[in-house]
């Protein structure tokens, strides 16, 4: 056992307080994948990625520093053990499936040398396009103002594109801002 500060920590090389990473949960990040070894496929290697990491019992937790962000990934029966190795997503049906396909589409990139699917850019930039238009529907802002104010260009346009962006922005606001950020990461939203 490591002592450190007080804490007690099974001793790992990869882990030391000042950089721990607390174990996380499906229930705390619906983008969690599971991976276990696979026969055949690109290999997974560790030793050459960023990373922080933890065992806890028979998994290994670790959390991939990816140039689009981060993966987070539970291994099992020693899919995350050291040296390249081939890996397959497990997919929990019982849990919502497009987070969980969404980060093994991630990792297929990643393994494969491609470029990251661009949705998850796409679908998150509106997202926050929705939230600004929620914004200033609770501060009262006309439909014309924040067409204006956040699309910028000509009210209504041409054919009423800014308008009806703008109308088709008001409910997507109003569902987020009651799915909260669990739904959204939930992949309810």
């Amino acid at each position: 056992m490591l002592l450190c500060g007080g804490c007690t920590f099974p001793a790992d090389p990869e882990l030391d307080c000042a950089h721990a990473v607390p174990p996380w949960t499906a229930a705390a990040n619906p983008r969690l994948l599971a991976v276990v070894p696979a026969r055949s496929g690109p290999a997974l290697d560790l030793a050459r990625i960023g990373r922080r990491g933890i065992r806890i019992a028979d998994r290994r937790h670790v959390l991939l520093d990816l140039l689009d962000g981060t993966l987070q990934l539970e291994g099992r029966d020693g899919a995350l053990d050291d040296g390249p190795r081939p890996v397959a997503a497990l997919i929990d049906y019982g849990r919502i499936l497009e987070p969980q396909l969404e980060s093994a589409r991630r990792l297929d990139a990643f393994l494969r040398g491609r470029e990251p699917p661009t949705d998850v850019g796409t679908r998150f930039g509106r997202l926050v396009e929705a939230l600004r238009v929620g914004d200033a529907t609770a501060a009262g802002a006309s439909q014309r103002a924040i067409g204006l104010g956040i699309y910028g260009g000509d009210w209504p346009g041409d054919g009423e594109h800014l308008k009806s962006r703008v109308r088709r922005m008001i409910p997507l606001a109003v569902a987020l801002i009651r799915a909260g950020p669990r739904g959204v990461l939930a992949g309810r939203i």
